[in-house]
């Protein structure tokens, strides 16, 4: 169960880096940083829904992606932000915001999962 979950976060977020390449914005950092993401996202929810998470991959997948998005601030800087800007104008109001902004940290959410069982949080529905 945990790997087919797993593997439709990451497909979402390989989708995203397909949309994001290749929608004439010109963010690439964003695209590019869809590739990683993916593998962490496919690897922190399979560690979230096993029977006995481990926490230290979870605060190690915590760290890695946030380099990876430390990585993707700087060359966004680089690149210039109006191409960062220029995703947000286009998807469609607050609502297609959170979808877009879940599917791309949706990582995040399944480290804190992780955390929250072995740490003896109830994970609230």
């Amino acid at each position: 169960m945990q790997h087919v979950v797993g593997s439709i976060f990451a497909l979402l977020v390989l989708a995203g880096f397909l949309v994001l390449g290749g929608a004439g914005h010109g963010w690439i950092a964003g695209a590019f940083s869809c590739l990683p993401l993916a593998l962490i996202s496919f690897a922190s929810w399979v560690n979230a829904l096993s029977r006995v998470p481990v926490l230290m991959r979870a605060y190690c997948f915590l760290m890695l992606g946030g380099l990876i998005l430390l990585a993707v601030a700087a060359a966004t800087v680089s690149e210039g932000v109006d191409y960062f800007f220029a995703i947000w104008e286009h998807q469609g109001g607050l609502f297609g915001e959170i979808v877009v902004g879940f599917v791309y940290l949706n990582w995040v959410f399944a480290n804190m999962l992780a955390i929250a069982r072995m740490c003896g949080v109830p994970a609230k529905p």
